[in-house]
């Protein structure tokens, strides 16, 4: 500060960073506030996007990374809608949201992967590696990719401890369960981050510092509520229509998380092996009615983005078109392995098609993580912070 003037110099690299994820446009908000006067789910006493808008045109990254607005922003589109200046606030916050994983989240070189399109090669290659040294493991070598009598349907039989496992279920868990509890830690690191960042920017005295268990039991359940009832993302008029298909799809990984959870518990433990009749298993109606949903949803979302982009009131980036079709390779693959099987004409690529659904899914695992996946769980985590937040601001009024 010099002469009662305060100099601020913009950090250039961080603006250069925001607009090569995605926010291009963040330089050609001129503060009019039209964004935050439209948004439907902007506060009053802290209305969002402007103030993300001109923080990010002087690189304040770290005030961003701390913000959770940011989070309680859906990109619904009405501010990039009704911007005078094409400046895109909605994608300008979906960068930043981008770049608060990249940076919460250890092991920073793995979120490139999936925001970068040269990553469409490195992923499959790191599945297709962590998957074969299985297979090769727990088949005690090569199986012939062209005969789903040897692959997954063959192999030898494992019996450890009190489970009997076949090759294909012990290749299965041992690639998945690692990968599983990998990306809970890194989870569980950016969360604490995200979380501790938040009470030190808010200045949250320590009486107010709640143990993670008293957090969890008293604000996880709403914000848990508010995410899965789309409460917010139903407020937003210009892309009305994401709210269902959105909604539609958290269903169907909910069902389809039940339903893997049956079949290993089935598989591992009661030694119930697939495959099951997709006509006459309960189990796979329930994984099928998932897979059904899980398409219908991602395909409904495919064709809103595209009526969506023409009234320019959405961009779709690559990580949200990364995802998308990750997530419709994933369902096409998966009831591709049941028709498959039940054509007898090319029943030879079944484990073509088997092994491509491990991959897809590996990938989609590691993005939970690391790709715009990883948005259920710190936006979750972000609503939280702003109900805990508002009901200790209450107590502290008191």
């Amino acid at each position: 500060m010099s002469n009662g003037v305060l100099k601020v110099d913009p950090d250039l690299k961080a603006i250069k960073e925001i607009q090569e994820i995605g926010g291009d446009t963040v330089k050609k908000c001129y503060q009019c506030a039209t964004c935050a006067t439209v948004c439907p789910l902007s506060p009053e006493e802290a209305p969002f996007p402007r103030k993300q808008m001109i923080l990010a045109q002087w690189g304040f990254k770290d005030k961003l990374l701390n913000d959770p607005a940011v989070w309680l922003c859906h990109q619904c589109g009405d501010c990039s809608k009704y911007c005078p200046r094409g400046a895109q606030p909605g994608d300008v916050l979906g960068a930043l949201r981008l770049l608060v994983i990249k940076e919460a989240v250890p092991l920073k070189f793995l979120h490139t992967f999936f925001n970068n399109s040269w990553g469409i090669l490195v992923l499959p290659a790191i599945a297709l590696f962590f998957i074969l040294l299985a297979t090769l493991a727990t088949f005690q070598g090569v199986p012939n990719f062209f005969d789903a009598s040897s692959f997954p349907y063959g192999g030898p039989n494992y019996d450890l401890w009190i489970f009997h496992l076949p090759a294909r279920v012990l290749m299965i868990d041992v690639v998945f369960l690692p990968l599983a509890a990998f990306v809970i830690i890194m989870l569980a690191s950016a969360i604490n981050k995200m979380w501790n960042s938040y009470l030190d920017t808010y200045k949250v005295p320590q009486a107010y510092r709640y143990s993670m268990w008293t957090i969890l039991k008293s604000y996880f359940i709403p914000a848990l509520v508010e995410i899965l009832s789309h409460a917010r993302f139903k407020k937003c008029n210009s892309n009305h229509w994401r709210a269902n298909p959105h909604m539609l799809l958290i269903y169907a990984f909910i069902i389809l998380a039940i339903t893997t959870a049956i079949v290993f518990f089935m598989a591992d433990v009661l030694g119930f092996h697939t495959p099951w009749n997709p006509i006459t298993h309960p189990v796979k109606w329930l994984g099928n009615f998932g897979g059904i949903l899980l398409l219908y949803a991602i395909i409904a979302i495919m064709i809103g983005r595209g009526k969506a982009e023409a009234e320019k009131s959405v961009k779709t980036s690559y990580a949200d078109s990364f995802l998308i079709n990750l997530i419709l390779i994933i369902g096409l693959t998966g009831f591709g392995i049941e028709i498959v099987r039940s054509i007898p004409s090319i029943e030879s690529i079944v484990s073509l098609v088997y092994l491509a659904h491990l991959v897809a899914v590996f990938i989609l695992f590691l993005g939970v993580a690391y790709s715009k996946f990883a948005h259920l769980a710190f936006r979750t985590t972000a609503v939280m912070f702003d109900l805990y937040y508002k009901d200790i601001t209450q107590k502290m009024a008191q």
